[in-house]
């Protein structure tokens, strides 16, 4: 056998060996429920074909949907699906997205307001790659994860959340009344939604609240990596000015073209200990003790402002309070054990 040969039929392996885990541990899928698999022209087809066997045999029912690609931000809906799909969601007691170009499933509204009023459960597994749903945060131990995420979550509440780092961070936002989203793999009963690979808590901050800097070293989403850090000011809940770079002036023409583009939307903490620190804004920002703000749209994170796009920054070695509590640091959680 070529090695070559050997490779291929590795990463066949641990396609299948990830797609057992999401529907017979994650989801849970059960006979005769219906699943709804949401991909893209460019979606890899191979972890669309293991999750439809998975599927069956666990004795559900299954669609495939294929939708084009969304690659022109500012000129495409990176949050919506198109109408002839959501028309059908009602149909299905489970969903997963795996569009490669766009987060449509992922953030659209009736996805949104489904999980809301515990009508399905939601799989999240868009704008990535084999190497994200097989390596790194995707081998992790999902029950310890999920605990670690359930623990955080019960902290990750008060009245003002304050994200500060050495390379210059300092941003405060009100989240009094927001609820804390739990994605940590485990999506089994309706009104729960996940990722994977996955691990992190997040909420929506309250509107025109957020206020200060953010100094983006990390991977962004659409972008990767920026060759310099990104400085993004914040004002009464929205983006006043971003400098930095080549990328900084990429956002900058997006907060121009994109409606509510410039809403600070979510502010998240990682979980997960596997993730690793390889450039990919999907799998970075689940690493254990990283934090990530996010821009546009917060309607899935209970908020108010909808936007053709949500954008994930990823920032390193954060520190965060609530109210005066310290919750991270250095890479490392601080919440009690019990």
């Amino acid at each position: 056998m070529h090695n070559s040969d050997y490779m291929t039929d590795l990463s066949a392996l641990q396609v299948f060996k990830s797609a057992n885990i999401i529907v017979t541990k994650l989801l849970k899928v059960r006979p005769s429920e219906r699943v709804l698999l949401v991909a893209d022209t460019k979606t890899d087809m191979s972890m669309l074909t293991a999750l439809a066997a998975e599927s069956s045999a666990a004795g559900a029912e299954y669609l495939i949907t294929v939708m084009p690609c969304r690659e022109k931000i500012g000129a495409e809906p990176q949050t919506a699906l198109p109408e002839s799909i959501r028309k059908i969601l009602d149909d299905f007691q489970v969903v997963v997205g795996l569009n490669a170009t766009s987060g449509a499933p992922s953030y659209d509204s009736k996805v949104a307001q489904l999980l809301h009023t515990k009508k399905i459960r939601y799989m999240s597994m868009v704008l990535r790659s084999i190497d994200n749903w097989t390596g790194g945060a995707a081998t992790a131990n999902y029950e310890e994860v999920y605990s670690t995420a359930l623990r955080l979550a019960r902290v990750f509440q008060g009245k003002e959340i304050k994200v500060t780092t050495l390379a210059g961070t300092d941003l405060t936002a009100s989240i009094e009344g927001r609820r804390a989203i739990v994605e940590a793999g485990v999506a089994s009963e309706a009104g729960q939604s996940a990722a994977f690979s996955d691990g992190e808590v997040s909420l929506s901050t309250i509107e025109g609240t957020a206020r200060g800097i953010a100094i983006i070293d990390g991977p962004i989403s659409y972008l990767g990596l920026p060759r310099e850090p990104i400085k993004v000011e914040v004002e009464k809940g929205r983006v006043v000015n971003i400098s930095g770079g080549r990328e900084a002036a990429i956002l900058s023409e997006w907060l121009v073209r994109v409606e509510n583009f410039d809403n600070f939307a979510e502010i998240g903490i990682g979980v997960n200990p596997e993730a690793r620190r390889n450039g990919d804004w999907q799998e970075e920002k689940k690493g254990l003790g990283t934090a990530h703000f996010a821009l546009g749209d917060n309607i899935y994170y209970y908020g108010k402002v909808s936007s053709p796009i949500h954008l994930d920054m990823v920032l390193y070695n954060p520190t965060v309070t609530i109210d005066g509590n310290l919750i991270a640091k250095d890479g490392k959680l601080h919440i009690p054990n019990t």
